[in-house]
Formats: C-alpha cells, sequence, structure tokens
C-alpha cells in the first residue's frame, strides 16, 4: 500500500503537480543533500515532528519546489540505503524509534519511504529538541503543549478523575434522564440495571464509588457541581435584531443534558421555519438554525471545552446569526483550518464516551462536520470558527439561505446531500464559474490530490465537466454541465448559460415540431416543474419563444417561436410552421399553475 501511494503520488509530480502543494500535515517531501550525515539528521528531525503530531509518510528524493534546478524528482545516491536510514534514525530519537522503511523505483531513480506512526510518547532529536508538525511546517513543542497533547490523546483524562462526592448525591432527574436516553439509543441492558451498577458500567462512578467528574457533570446536583467545578456554566441571549436589548436572557448551571435541552429549546422557540416547494409536490422546511447543526455546536462546546479556564459557554442568538462561544481554544492539534479533517481528538474522553453513548453527540468528529453539511445543504455558507488561544467562536449564518440550491440538492442523489465535499464544490460554483483541485482543498481542508477525487467523483455524477483547455491537465478547470446548470436554476449567482447545449436542444425541437411545453422540457432535461418554467419564462423574456395557447399555465401550454426566434436559433432547415392560436377549450384543463408562464 505504501509503495502503491507512493507511486501515484510521483506520478503526479512527473505530470506536473507541484510537490509543495500536495505536502500535508501527514506527508513531507525530502531531497537528500550532499553532505550524508546531514540528510540523515534531516531524516531523524523530520521523522520526529511526524510522530509528535499525526504520523505520516516521509518521502526522501523529492525537491518540496517543481522549480527546483534539476526538477522536484531527484531520487537518491547508492550511499542511503534502507538499513543506513533505519539505524539512523532509531539512533537519533529519544527514545529511539523504529520506523519501517521501504524502497521504491520511478523513472528510474530510487527512493525511500518512511511510514511514521504516530508515538505513544513524545520523541526529541538526539540534542533534546522536540517538534511537531502543524499543517505543513514544524513547530517547537515544549512541555506545557506537550501536556495538553497527552489529555488530546487520551493519556490522561480530567473528565475521569473523582471527586469526593458519592453515589448517594446523584440526581434523581437526571438519572432517569439518563435511563431514557438508553433506551432511545437501544441500549435497554444498560437502562435496567440499578443506580450503582449502572453508573460503574459508564465508568462514571471510581474506585470507592466517588463520582468522576464526567459523572458530576452528568448526574449531579447543580451545588455539587458549583463546589467541585465551579468554571461550568452557561448563557443565553437573543436580540431580535443586531444593536438592540436582548429581549431573551438566562444563565444556568444545570447538569450538561439538561443544560444541552435548555439551550436547544431556546434556540428552537425562536427559529424561524421556511417551506420550500420541491419535486413532486414535496415541501422543503427549511430552519433559519437546522436543528441538528445547532446541536452539534451547543453539545461541542460544553462537552469539548477547557474546564481548567474561567468562562461560560455563551449562545448570543438573533435572526441574523447564532453565536457560540466556549472557553479555552480549539483542542490541541486542531486548527480552523484543519477543524474537518482532523481526526477525533476529545480533551476529555470519558465525558465524550457516555454522551456519545447516549446518542447525543458524534464520536467520529467534533461536530463540526454536521453542522457544515446541514447549512450547506439549505444553500448557506459553512459557519465561522476562531480560535484567539482562549475563547473559541462559531459564528452560524441566519436567513434561509438559497432555496433554490436547497431544491437542488434535496431533488439529487442521496449521497450528495451527505457529502460535505461534494457539497462544497458546488456551493463554489454557485458563485464561480469554475472550481479546480486548488480551490476545493482550500475550503474542504483536504490536499490538492484528495480534492481532485472528489471533483472526479463529481464528474463520474455529470454534475461537472473538465473545460477543454485544461482537460488533459493533472488537475482540471471544472464547470458545471449543462444538466447540473438547468437543474440549479436560480442557484447560480452568475449569469451565464451554456446556450449551445441547453437553449440549443429547445430551438431545434420548436424548429422540428413548432412548438415545445413545460412537459416536454421536462422529458428533455429530467426537471421538476418550477425549473422547466424558468427556463421558458427566460425564453419568452428574451423574446425567443411566445405562448401560441390561451390561459395563464399548465404543463401542456403551447411555446412557439418569438420575434427572436431565427437570430438565436441561427441558419436553420425548413420548419414545420407555428400552428395559429386556437380558441379555448371549453371544458377547463385539468392542471392549472397560477405563476406558470
Amino acid at each position: 500500500m505504501i509503495g502503491f501511494d507512493a507511486v501515484a503520488l510521483l506520478q503526479a509530480i512527473q505530470a506536473g503537480a507541484s510537490p509543495g502543494q500536495l505536502e500535508t500535515q501527514t506527508l513531507e517531501f525530502k531531497q537528500e543533500d550532499p553532505d550524508l550525515k546531514r540528510t540523515l539528521d534531516i531524516l531523524a528531525d523530520a521523522v520526529v515532528c511526524l510522530a509528535n503530531a499525526e504520523g505520516g509518510i516521509l518521502m526522501l528524493g523529492v525537491a518540496d519546489r517543481s522549480d527546483a534546478a534539476g526538477g522536484p524528482l531527484r531520487g537518491i545516491t547508492a550511499r542511503v540505503t534502507v538499513d543506513t536510514v533505519r539505524r539512523a534514525v532509531f539512533d537519533q530519537t529519544r527514545p529511539g524509534l523504529s520506523v519501517p522503511v521501504a524502497e521504491i523505483e520511478h523513472a528510474g531513480a530510487r527512493f525511500l519511504v518512511l511510514a511514521v506512526p504516530q508515538g505513544a510518547v513524545f520523541y526529541s532529536n538526539a540534542r533534546g529538541t522536540a517538534t511537531r508538525r502543524v499543517g505543513r511546517d514544524c513547530m517547537p513543542f515544549p512541555p506545557e503543549q506537550q501536556r495538553q497533547a497527552a489529555a488530546a490523546r487520551g493519556q490522561v483524562d480530567w473528565s475521569a478523575e473523582t471527586l469526593p462526592v458519592g453515589v448517594s448525591d446523584v440526581a434523581a432527574d437526571e438519572i432517569r434522564r439518563v435511563r431514557r436516553l438508553l433506551s432511545l439509543a437501544g441500549r435497554d441492558h444498560l437502562a435496567g440495571l440499578d443506580d450503582v451498577r449502572l453508573l460503574r458500567d459508564l465508568r462514571l462512578l471510581g474506585p470507592e464509588d466517588r463520582l468522576t467528574r464526567a459523572g458530576l457533570l452528568l448526574v449531579g446536583h447543580e451545588e455539587d457541581i458549583a463546589v467541585h467545578i465551579p468554571t461550568y456554566g452557561y448563557a443565553y441571549q437573543y436580540r431580535a435584531a443586531t444593536g438592540t436589548e436582548a429581549s431573551a436572557r438566562f444563565r444556568g448551571r444545570r447538569p450538561i443534558l439538561s443544560g444541552i435541552d435548555l439551550l436547544l429549546e431556546a434556540v428552537a422557540v425562536r427559529t424561524r421555519v421556511h417551506p420550500i416547494p420541491a419535486a413532486d409536490g414535496v415541501q422543503l422546511q427549511i430552519r433559519d438554525f437546522p436543528g441538528e447543526a445547532v446541536r452539534e455546536l451547543v453539545v461541542n462546546a460544553l462537552v469539548h471545552r477547557d474546564y481548567e479556564q474561567e468562562g461560560s459557554v455563551d449562545l448570543e442568538h438573533s435572526p441574523d446569526w447564532l453565536v457560540v462561544q466556549s472557553p479555552g481554544g480549539l483542542v490541541f492539534g486542531i486548527t480552523p483550518e484543519n477543524i474537518l479533517t482532523h481526526p477525533s481528538t476529545p480533551r476529555h474522553r470519558l465525558l465524550l464516551e457516555t454522551v456519545t453513548l447516549l446518542q447525543v453527540a458524534e464520536r467520529t468528529g467534533q461536530g463540526i462536520d454536521r453542522t457544515y453539511r446541514e447549512l450547506l445543504r439549505t444553500g448557506k455558507p459553512p459557519p465561522t470558527v476562531t480560535d484567539d488561544g482562549f475563547q473559541v467562536r462559531v459564528l452560524v449564518p441566519g436567513g434561509t439561505g438559497n432555496d433554490a440550491f436547497a431544491r437542488f440538492v434535496a431533488d439529487a442523489d442521496e449521497a450528495i446531500g451527505k457529502d460535505i465535499d461534494a457539497l462544497l464544490a458546488l456551493a463554489h460554483l454557485r458563485e464561480r464559474r469554475n472550481v479546480n483541485a486548488a480551490d476545493l482543498g482550500t475550503s474542504a481542508q483536504r490536499s490538492q490530490t484528495e480534492a481532485q477525487r472528489v471533483l472526479e467523483h463529481l464528474v463520474g455524477e455529470g454534475l461537472i465537466e473538465p473545460t477543454r483547455r485544461t482537460a488533459r491537465k493533472p488537475f482540471p478547470t471544472y464547470v458545471l454541465t449543462a444538466a447540473a446548470l438547468v437543474a440549479m436554476g436560480r442557484a447560480v449567482g452568475y449569469h451565464w448559460r451554456q446556450t449551445d447545449d441547453i437553449d440549443r436542444k429547445v430551438l431545434d425541437h420548436v424548429r422540428e415540431y413548432g412548438h415545445v411545453t413545460n412537459q416536454t422540457l421536462r422529458r428533455l432535461f429530467d426537471l421538476d416543474i418550477p425549473i422547466a418554467r424558468d427556463i421558458l419564462r427566460d425564453l419568452q423574456q428574451r423574446e425567443i419563444l411566445r405562448k401560441i395557447d390561451p390561459g395563464r399555465g399548465g404543463p401542456g401550454i403551447r411555446y412557439g417561436p418569438g420575434p427572436a426566434f431565427d437570430r438565436a436559433a441561427g441558419p436553420r432547415s425548413r420548419r414545420r410552421p407555428a400552428p395559429p392560436a386556437e380558441p379555448a377549450p371549453a371544458v377547463a384543463p385539468l392542471w392549472t399553475e397560477v405563476d406558470e408562464p
């Protein structure tokens, strides 16, 4: 697998991809130095840097600049061997780190691939210097950051430490809440246990049946929480308009599960619902703030916040935005630039595992992925995440979003609506005429190679296609296909139509048959009624078509050539003349639409 991936990367570089742009948090390229000792020092330092972060792949023999003299694919000399590198890395790391090393050949040159595991402990080089990889750079890794990293890796867990609070001090209402959530999660065998056995099995009781901090936050009394975890708390305020006084506000210290319900209810009762018609008469219910997105943000803030810092989790709510703020920076290793793709690294492992078991939160990520998905599929921009090291702030835009895009996603293949990367690419194409792997890589927080695979998948789905000028490049530029452009309709922010592909087919049909109907367009392009209606309205506004039947609208109303038809159609063969307008039928049509053109 290592050789296969390495060869694919080398082929992409040979085809023109920039090694520097291909580098990621877990992929590093190095070239051989004229001094063998210097080469081995460079490799040992790079291994330490990767091992202290997420691990990754280190490739020797590639210059990270594609414009470097001699090209990026340098290869290595015979003096650099697998055994030499393996021994040098072990000897020059503290503690000694054994790293698998493989040799591959490509285009007549040798390369080495080092598969660096994430360290079970933290490493330094022979000089005692520890670094860690952040993005594409190696950064200093001082002892205080190592302590934070140990917590993020689960080597220490603040939430699992016990307190001088016994099982007799739990809140009966919160125990009942836990049992109810367990039953809803299909864990009746746990829900039926007595209190002590239940809390033990959930690991909320430690030695001598003392509550852990996670246990106190989940099933304790407010008074005990205030004494033993004084930094815990939350606040909510609502403003009807920006700059006005808050019309609703409260602060609280209820246990976490109760607090989550209270905050979610406060947002839900002040959230507006906007019905949007979709295909087949289905009506979408679009909310200012999707409930699943809000839930993930609230749970995430309460579970992942730094309880060793002062401050509460604060929600600021208005019709235009929702802001969720929590004390402490993001969990170690996570930044706003990698929050979508970074592996799950809980700050308080036991607390997160418990709320996940209760199905209150997602275990696989930080919850932000679901927030992205719910916002993007309703035609809104993703949330804005900021971290100043002392506070995390997430801003979610309000309003209805782009209703045409929401309808497009609802009518598309179900997998598209669940794929954040695909939604980000399509959202990009709502506002800009084209997208490439670099564009998508930035917004999706992925490498160019990963972003390219997403774009190729969308090509296979018939939603985008490469431009003619870039189709043969390693990373082409893509535009919406004619069918996707039609299906998106008003969702597209720029005024651009593929006349050769869409209008031409309509004009050819009218030239051959003398007319076209809404029903015909739906069959030609596999559209729903509103989108076909928009096409007909646009063609009428440009005087290419005109209505030739009386009546306000309907799928069977015919549209024939308008004053600008011949100019739009260009040279043409002999066509049937448009039939004259006919008198209205004696019997009213079965189908009528007030807003049909």
